[in-house]
């Protein structure tokens, strides 16, 4: 069996790894995406409602009332500071993913030029071969003259 022939069955995996590293990548930026959507709508409830609390604090507000407020307000800072935690892996996951991914298409690459110097060295060979033939029916139909 031939050189490139051989390594068609490792350049299919090469290219089964590289799809799987793109799909991760690409699964891990939507869900980036989704987390950083999701930590914006948070920091914006959070002003609205610190807003709503400064507001209501200027035309008075019972001690009771204050209090729920600074609790909520307090309980929203955690889920922020939670949400740009989340955001924070995330962007680590999809740099360790783009990573993989480009190492990936990388070795694949290669593969495909060390396949197509095989293919090429193949051809020459055979070129030479066929060469070889002709030139030795060339002197066998000289000789007979």
């Amino acid at each position: 069996m031939k050189r490139a022939k051989r390594l068609e069955p490792v350049n299919a995996l090469m290219s089964e790894n590289e799809r799987e590293c793109a799909l991760r990548l690409a699964t891990l930026q939507a869900r980036l995406l989704e987390a950083e959507q999701r930590c914006q709508e948070l920091k914006t409830y959070l002003s609205e409602y610190q807003s709503t609390f400064r507001q209501r604090a200027t035309v008075g507000i019972g001690v009771a009332g204050m209090r729920d407020y600074q609790l909520f307000i307090a309980r929203l800072g955690e889920a922020v500071q939670q949400q740009d935690g989340i955001v924070a892996q995330l962007r680590g996951d999809c740099e360790r993913a783009r990573s993989l991914w480009r190492q990936a298409a990388a070795r694949k690459k290669a593969l495909g030029k060390v396949i197509a110097r095989a293919h090429s060295e193949e051809q020459q060979l055979e070129a030479r071969r066929q060469q070889s033939e002709l030139d030795e029916r060339a002197q066998r139909l000289g000789g007979n003259r």
